[in-house]
């Protein structure tokens, strides 16, 4: 094979991928390059994004959206504002905040932890004497 004909086979696998892409694309919830440039924004580093991270992404964040939806179907009024729209995502906002409770609590145990080998220390210092 020579470079001419391994060109025109990597043009076609480009054209079976982007095809790929548009079909998969048509189903999913939202613009795929809204949802790369948000992950791209929020990377520090420049990195290149799989097309399946892509895909998942764009599907995880459909079902955070139609989980949502859910909870603010159980309102009983017509009119959903807000607040409702707050209560519903409250789960997902508790998460950072539960990781940094729960950091907290690491912390506040490594020091009786020590504090408890210090005493046992000397504890046994004790009896030695």
């Amino acid at each position: 094979m020579d470079g001419e004909e391994k060109g025109k086979i990597e043009e076609e696998e480009v054209k079976e991928s982007e095809e790929l892409e548009e079909k998969v694309e048509e189903k999913l919830p939202f613009p795929t390059a809204r949802v790369v440039r948000i992950i791209k924004e929020n990377l520090k580093k420049p990195h290149q994004i799989r097309s399946e991270v892509k895909v998942a992404a764009n599907k995880f964040l459909g079902e955070v959206l139609s989980d949502v939806a859910k909870e603010m179907n159980n309102e009983e009024i017509f009119t959903l504002d807000l607040e409702h729209f707050n209560k519903a995502i409250k789960k997902y906002k508790m998460i950072e905040y539960q990781q940094k409770r729960i950091e907290r609590i690491k912390k506040v145990l490594e020091k009786q932890r020590a504090e408890i080998e210090e005493i046992i220390s000397e504890i046994e210092l004790s009896r030695e004497i």
